[in-house]
């Protein structure tokens, strides 16, 4: 788990190292740079040491005839399996990293490498022979990578920010982006809230060949689930579950774990105790004071996690979290690189710093078990659609019956949602249950601010294509894809790599392991869901690990009472950033249709509280974005 960076272009090496400043909390253990001047390559990285901590680890690393340099972000699991492959050749390694094992690999094999790896990565290699660079992102997308391609050169880097230190990379606003946060509170696509800087997707691959043209490839697709699943084993998932925990623990350092009592936490934490001495086993849960309005569900992870923990007898840290994150925000937002109004986000980081201060490096978290086995209420919202769209009339009777339903609880809320859903179809239905809010998608298109002329994509664009591929499919298993080609990489991947590595705490994803994915694929849908019960296989396979409490506990959300801070704590910050001067100054937004928002939010007319949010964090984001300094041209540019 590292930083990268680099460029092909005219640029200096004050570039270079202004780039890694910005990248500085990635890498605390060590950072270097290396130039190919005659290329005009430079690349660089900051390191955070997880396997192999000598100094002859460190990169950029090269190969024995220095053909290939590569700077690394990431681990490879099965890089021990490799090494013996590769030795088993001839091949003969300096070092014990999995850096090596993946380099000497690219060597032998080039880009087919990727279909060996077991891991979460993001690296580029660079090829001096034929001066080519090589740029490839893991298959779920775990960990980041981000490019500007100028017609003058190519800069890449582990984090947004770090590009923006380039005065030649605009900071013009993407305004699809900004709308489709609006929609999802994330962007599901390759674009970024910058029109210059683009995100390497999950699964893909890029060159940029001597003259600089990019070409972007393909080399993963996560499967979709066949025509007919045999009922699946839950003694086969669970050994397979202990298998990939087991894999995932591999390191020189110690290892913890997040535990939010949760059953994903808690079968990752339990999984654990079996491949180690559990005493060994540091757990840490975020303590979110209950919200006394009922408005929002959160509030009582941590005494399922003190159970969890009593029964594994593994030490339990509790971190405790309050209002004052509010005044965080600004700066979680830029780091972040995205304008992701996600107090959760937060909660990460609190629990990666405790890590760091008990000297944990390495944490394993429950991320995924909702996405690939369900668990959310848009999972089960999608579930009753499929059941009643079998009856005549019934979705339309049942919307009707419940859409009036008052909103000021969370089963308010829920019911009313749910009543929305039903009355539409399949596939407006699936992209409406992706999105935090009950606000029309007309109303949220509206939001949007336009020149004359100008046009806005449709807020489901970035699912079109997606739609298009799984109609053959169950409506759950549709969203289950939306959830893993979105959701997933763009909202919660993206805040668990930043927020933990802005303490120099690495995380890992167990339950998003390809073995588990590839699994998760032919598990029927009866075994996932019913009306009643969520990721039921999951369940079957930990009764004899998990307390009951925990086996039966109802989906609760990771993060603080939003809802309530907005009407509280917060109240100001909301009137003030929605305020007409504000939004018109910006120029992203319809002062009227903003202010139509907040009026619904503060009578409490729907449910408007995460789109309300999301407008709020664009706003500070660009203000973070404005105070950012760049280099002066004279500086970032090699002197002619």
């Amino acid at each position: 788990m590292c930083g990268i960076a680099g460029f092909r272009g005219p640029w200096s090496d004050r570039l270079l190292d202004a780039m890694l400043d910005r990248l500085s909390h990635r890498g605390p253990d060590g950072r270097a740079a290396w130039r190919d001047s005659e290329s005009n390559f430079a690349v660089g990285h900051a390191r955070l040491s997880i396997i192999d901590l000598s100094a002859a680890a460190n990169q950029p690393m090269h190969t024995a005839d220095g053909r290939y340099v590569i700077s690394f972000n990431g681990e490879i699991y099965n890089f021990k399996e490799l090494r013996r492959e590769l030795e088993s050749a001839g091949v003969v390694f300096r070092t014990k990293s999995d850096t090596e094992v993946l380099l000497r690999l690219f060597e032998c094999e080039g880009q087919s490498c990727l279909g060996r790896l077991s891991g979460i990565f993001a690296f580029a290699i660079w090829d001096r022979a034929s001066r080519h660079l090589f740029m490839a992102r893991d298959h779920l997308g775990v960990k980041p990578l981000y490019y500007a391609a100028l017609p003058h050169g190519f800069l890449f880097a582990s984090e947004l920010k770090a590009l923006t230190v380039c005065p030649d990379v605009s900071r013009d606003i993407d305004t699809g982006c900004v709308a489709n946060h609006l929609a999802f509170v994330w962007s599901s696509s390759a674009s970024t809230m910058l029109k210059s800087v683009r995100k390497l997707r999950p699964g893909h691959c890029a060159w940029v060949d001597a003259n600089a043209r990019l070409t972007v490839e393909r080399y993963y697709k996560i499967p979709h689930p066949p025509p007919r699943c045999e009922r699946a084993e839950p003694t086969a998932f669970l050994n397979l579950f202990d298998r990939v925990v087991a894999d995932q623990m591999v390191a020189d350092v110690p290892i913890g774990a997040c535990l939010s009592g949760g059953v994903d936490s808690s079968a990752v934490v339990a999984s654990m105790c079996r491949a180690t001495d559990p005493a060994r086993i540091v757990t840490f849960c975020a303590s979110v004071p209950k919200d006394p309005t009922h408005a929002d569900n959160f509030g009582d992870d941590i005494v399922h996690a003190r159970e969890m923990a009593r029964r594994l007898e593994v030490p339990l840290v509790e971190v405790p979290t309050t209002a004052e994150l509010i005044d965080q925000l600004p700066r979680m937002l830029w780091e972040l690189d995205e304008p992701t109004g996600d107090f959760a986000a937060l909660q990460t980081r609190m629990i990666a710093a405790e890590a760091k201060r008990h000297g944990i490096k390495v944490l394993l978290t429950g991320t995924g078990g909702d996405d690939l086995f369900t668990g959310y209420g848009r999972h089960v919202a999608a579930s009753i659609w499929a059941a009643l769209d079998q009856i005549p009339y019934a979705r339309g009777l049942t919307s009707r019956l419940i859409r009036g339903v008052p909103s000021r609880s969370v089963l308010g809320r829920r019911l009313g949602r749910l009543g929305q859903l039903l009355a539409l179809s399949e596939d407006e239905m699936l992209t409406e249950a992706m999105s935090f809010s009950n606000w029309p998608a007309s109303e949220r298109t509206s939001l949007v601010a336009m020149a004359p002329g100008q046009s806005l994509e449709s807020h489901g664009a970035p699912f079109g294509r997606l739609l298009a591929d799984t109609r053959e499919l169950h409506p759950v298993e549709r969203l289950l894809q939306l959830d893993l080609h979105g959701f997933v990489p763009d909202l919660n991947l993206n805040y668990t790599d930043k927020m933990g590595m802005q303490e120099g705490v690495e995380l890992r994803v167990p339950l998003l392991d390809l073995r588990l994915v590839a699994f998760a694929m032919q598990v029927p849908i009866s075994q996932k869901i019913t009306l009643w019960q969520t990721k039921r296989i999951l369940r079957k396979a930990m009764a004899g690990r998990l307390n009951r409490a925990v086996l039966h506990r109802a989906k609760q959300g990771f993060g603080v009472p939003l809802r309530a801070w907005m009407a509280g704590p917060a109240r100001g910050l909301i009137v003030e950033m929605t305020s007409p001067r504000v939004v018109t100054a910006r120029g992203l937004f319809d002062a009227a249709a903003v202010a139509r928002l907040r009026n619904a939010f503060d009578q409490n007319r729907s449910d408007v509280a995460f789109i309300l949010f999301t407008l709020v964090c664009i706003e500070i984001w660009c203000r973070q974005l404005s105070c950012q300094p760049s280099l002066a041209s004279t500086d970032a540019r090699i002197a002619a």
